[in-house]
């Protein structure tokens, strides 16, 4: 029988910087899968989120944590927690099932759970653009989400 060995904090924390290190040293490119943002922060230069298998948004990681351009990054950086418990921060927490990876939805794979959806959203399906920013971003819209959730 196989038992799980898991890496103690301190290990766990030594293994992204010896990475990065690496990369320094050899001037390697690499491509980190995770769900630990804020491993993704302090390990990448890009960030590409996907939703569904699908590429939603692709940026330097700067501008994707400071200005998610599609919905369902800018949900993705509510929910990171913060460290500290005076800060204001406002968490968000997606509405909805996850749509089946077997049964893709029509259009926007992320329109089922976005509040911001509309027809196009459930028929058509946004491709990569670039926005005057640098950032690419898969959505119909591209609306001012922290404006926005401020006069929420």
């Amino acid at each position: 029988m196989l038992k799980a060995r898991f890496l103690d904090v301190s290990v766990q924390a030594s293994v992204p910087n010896l990475i990065r290190n690496l990369q320094k040293e050899l001037n390697l490119t690499y491509m980190f899968v995770t769900h630990n943002l804020s491993v993704v922060h302090h390990m990448s230069d890009r960030v590409v989120v996907m939703y569904l298998g699908k590429v939603v948004e692709l940026a330097d990681k700067n501008s994707i944590y400071e200005h998610p351009k599609h919905p369902y990054t800018y949900q993705l950086m509510k929910a990171i927690p913060q460290p500290d418990p005076e800060a204001k921060h406002k968490l968000a927490l997606l509405e909805g099932d996850v749509p089946s990876p077997i049964n893709i939805p029509a259009g926007c794979r992320f329109h089922p759970r976005c509040k911001y959806a509309d027809e196009r959203c459930r028929t058509e399906e946004p491709v990569l653009i670039k926005t005057k920013g640098g950032q690419f971003v898969a959505c119909h819209k591209e609306p001012d989400f922290e404006a926005k959730e401020s006069q929420s």
